[in-house]
């Protein structure tokens, strides 16, 4: 009876251990639009120019990536020029809280593979005097691409708030979760739904 007592005790403490330990876990990010080239882009800056940010359990990288230019060198290669964010979000009661991120502007290059693309080279702005000096290169002397390059890095402008609540509520409803505002660490929350 003892023994028999002791393997239910034991059967309910690892349930309630691992109901507890899956409780606060987010679901992965995974794109949910129509685009192909977008949704490559968005699922590599969401998990390889992710990976220096996620160091904490039970959170989510949730990309945005700013496109400013697409082009074709050939029928199966796409160059893609933007600002890719990766923003790291944990759950707070119902606010996703940005714990970490950063931008990695630059030109992805994606073939076709069938009806879908695959990265295939990534060419990222260094850092210190070399950020500003690669977007400037990035642009071949393309004085309206620098602007929106170096537009794109800043996530205040309108633009670029209205597109990150785009792919947080994509991701909040992809996944069901009940999330109604992000919220940057020590900043107010920002409502997803008006």
């Amino acid at each position: 009876m003892k023994k028999r007592f002791a393997a239910l005790l034991a059967a309910v403490l690892v349930t309630l251990a691992a109901a507890a330990g899956a409780q606060g876990s987010l679901p992965d990010y995974a794109y949910t639009g129509d685009d192909p080239i977008t949704g490559a882009v968005a699922e590599y800056t969401a998990t390889v120019l992710a990976e220096p940010f996620m160091w904490k359990e039970n959170t989510v990288a949730i990309p945005l990536p700013i496109i400013v230019q697409l082009w074709w060198p050939d029928p199966d290669t796409v160059k893609v020029t933007g600002n890719f964010w990766t923003l790291v979000y944990e759950q707070r009661d119902d606010v996703l809280v940005c714990i970490a991120g950063g931008e990695a502007p630059g030109i992805l290059t994606l073939k076709k593979d069938g009806e879908t693309w695959k990265m295939t080279d990534a060419e990222i702005a260094g850092d210190g005097d070399n950020y500003g000096k690669d977007i400037i290169r990035f642009c071949g002397g393309d004085k309206e691409l620098e602007e929106e390059m170096f537009y794109g890095t800043n996530l205040d402008t309108e633009s670029a708030k209205l597109l990150r609540a785009e792919y947080i509520r994509d991701y909040v409803e992809k996944n069901g979760l009940k999330i109604k505002a992000y919220q940057d660490e020590y900043w107010d929350p920002v409502p997803l739904y008006e």
